[in-house]
């Protein structure tokens, strides 16, 4: 065999198109990760309840931004240099591979929109809203998203993407978790908030705690649904319930 053959080989070796990268993970673990994506979202819930024990420890919410845009910047950078970079991607991707999809070895990270979603709802809406918004999407996505793969299939598209079933389970889910907040964390941990940081009060409000709740669902089921510009949903969930619950809340 030539030199030159040879030396052809091995650039090619070297130089292997990003698409060739394949998860053990996903090999070893199969539907559990690309099917279910279990520790995809068992991560995406565990912030949630992660994001609730800060509350009620008196985490200052004004202070979640900065280290939010840290984070973004920084996931950002890795990004840029891992879709340039062959081997960085290819490292990159066999460390956190259980937590991305297959999609994302070719193109920015998910978690990114997920960031920029919050950074939106903790620097423009007050410390209720913003933080309805994340339990929204750690909890109601996954609860659409689980549904929705399960029983979609019985149930009406809503979009294309979306099923009834899916949409069903994000208003349920939408519903329990503003009851819980505002039934129970509100009123208990009230003395980690300052005057001013929830936007509900019974006692001026026209809406009663079940009717709250039933928005709360509505506002989880049309935050998940609607499909605008074509935007990831992380961001798109943040970023519309915080506007629906900015205006439910003060009814």
């Amino acid at each position: 065999m030539s030199s030159s053959k040879k030396h052809s080989e091995n650039n090619t070796d070297i130089h292997l198109p990003l698409q060739e990268i394949h998860f053990k993970s996903h090999e070893w673990f199969g539907d559990f990760i690309t099917k279910h994506e279990i520790p995809r979202k068992a991560l995406h819930s565990s912030i949630g309840l992660i994001t609730l024990y800060l509350y009620t420890q008196g985490y200052d919410y004004k202070k979640v931004a900065a280290p939010l845009t840290v984070a973004f910047i920084s996931i950002f950078i890795l990004d840029l240099i891992r879709l340039r970079v062959h081997w960085f991607n290819y490292l990159y991707c066999h460390t956190v591979g259980a937590l991305m999809r297959k999609k994302e070895i070719n193109s920015y990270n998910g978690v990114l929109w997920y960031i920029l979603g919050l950074i939106f709802s903790f620097s423009f809406f007050p410390k209720d809203v913003a933080l309805i918004s994340l339990f929204l999407l750690s909890w109601s996505d996954t609860a659409a998203s689980t549904f929705g793969r399960k029983y979609g299939y019985l149930t009406p598209k809503l979009t294309k993407n979306k099923s009834l079933a899916g949409s069903f389970a994000a208003f349920v889910v939408g519903v329990i978790t503003t009851a819980t907040f505002y039934g129970y964390f509100v009123p208990h941990y009230n003395h980690v908030n300052k005057p001013g940081e929830i936007s509900w009060n019974p006692r001026v409000s026209c809406l009663n705690l079940p009717s709250l709740s039933v928005l709360g669902g509505f506002v989880a089921a049309l935050s998940e649904g609607i499909d605008l510009f074509n935007w990831d949903d992380n961001f798109t969930i943040p970023f519309l319930s915080s506007i629906f619950m900015y205006y439910v809340v003060k009814l």
